[in-house]
């Protein structure tokens, strides 16, 4: 039986040619950026222990900046 897995798809740019954003996992907090389509579906199609992770700021440190 296939897993069901949850993210949240964060889309910071949209233009012409591509877009740019950050998948989060629900379950792992696990944060990976994209730069086109294909990396946001090559991202979403991989399991979750191949994708590379970045970390995501808090709320906090955002506003420190």
């Amino acid at each position: 039986m296939q897993v069901l897995r949850s993210y949240v798809v964060r889309v910071y740019r949209q233009e012409p040619d591509g877009v740019a954003g950050v998948v989060e996992s629900v379950e792992t907090g696990d944060v990976t950026p994209f730069r086109s389509p294909d990396e946001l579906w090559i991202t979403l199609s991989r399991p979750p222990s191949a994708r590379r992770s970045q970390s995501s700021p808090t709320t906090d440190e955002q506003h420190q900046k």
